[in-house]
């Protein structure tokens, strides 16, 4: 199963759980009200009030439902929030890996172009290409390399072949969406896989 998709099953159980016990809630203070309404209707007439067995059983009842609704909230939670630091872990590792290979690209241009100056301080003939690669990567560098190039003029210099073949850009997967479509080992929520079961027969039939 997807990450994503496992968090989105996981929020949607959330929510109808959180409905269920705020039903659940309500029944309970309307209990509670009746019990109150039967024990003033019993003062003012005069009568010792007695909690109905009804009333205590209701009670109960209730109070189980809503403890045990809580119950799979909190786990529901709790794995919801291990879905998340799954996805939040593969998207760092994942930018991580890429910011790396934009270090070591950098530093290896860096190198190119600073071996590009030298030829052309020497007075050297670079491809235009590789004149363009020094003037992107550093003007400052490639306007001191020309001042040499023009003091160094007189003698033999080589004519060089240049350092950059046909570049292919590297293509990089998208963090977030690599890190939604992961698989995890996460089932479906509680009582989520009956119902997705029943839905594939449906479909079968």
């Amino acid at each position: 199963m997807k990450i994503g998709d496992a968090q989105k099953a996981y929020r949607q159980q959330l929510g109808l759980l959180r409905g269920q016990k705020n039903d659940f809630v309500k029944q309970r203070e309307e209990n509670r009200k009746k019990m109150e309404e039967a024990r003033k209707k019993s003062e003012e007439q005069g009568v010792t009030f007695e909690l109905s067995e009804a009333y205590l059983e209701r009670e109960k009842e209730l109070q189980e439902k809503i403890d045990e609704l809580s119950g799979q909230i909190k786990n529901n939670e709790k794995t919801l929030d291990d879905l998340i630091e799954q996805e939040v872990g593969i998207f760092n590792s994942m930018v991580a890996e890429q910011q790396g290979d934009a270090m070591k690209e950098y530093g290896e241009e860096m190198a190119k172009c600073l071996e590009i100056a030298r030829r052309i301080s020497r007075g050297d003939r670079v491809p235009a290409q590789d004149e363009k690669k020094l003037m992107d990567f550093n003007m400052d560098i490639y306007k001191m390399a020309k001042e040499m190039a023009a003091i160094n003029m007189e003698g033999e210099h080589k004519e060089w072949e240049s350092l950059w073949g046909e570049e292919e850009e590297k293509e990089y997967e998208d963090p977030f969406e690599a890190s939604q479509n992961a698989e995890t080992n996460v089932g479906m929520p509680e009582g989520m896989e009956m119902a997705v079961s029943a839905n594939a027969e449906v479909t079968s039939e």
